[in-house]
């Protein structure tokens, strides 16, 4: 017999909040691993200006925000080291389509 305290929207209103609360920190995990892999990436290949010249439009823009978030990440973190070589990335990226 059910217990007549128990209320099925106040528990999947609970479950509903707590998956949300799991999910919002696997996917910011998700995106500091990214971050860091790509991180990685830079410092040990830098940027060929080869490839920048024979990428498409839209991974331009790609790799622009993905640079930009990165280099918010850094700032927020205060790893200016880091924010250094994402920031010289950045500026080749310009340099190639200026």
């Amino acid at each position: 017999m059910m217990d007549d305290d128990f209320n099925i929207d106040d528990f999947m209103e609970e479950g509903n909040d707590q998956f949300n609360a799991k999910l919002e920190e696997w996917k910011e995990r998700l995106m500091i691993d990214a971050i860091e892999t790509n991180y990685q990436k830079l410092e040990e290949n830098g940027i060929s200006d080869w490839h920048l010249r024979n990428m498409q439009t839209d991974e331009i823009e790609n790799l622009c925000n993905t640079l930009k978030i990165m280099l918010e990440h850094y700032e927020d973190l205060e790893e200016y080291e880091k924010c250094k070589v994402v920031f010289d990335c950045m500026k080749k990226v310009e340099q190639v389509f200026v």
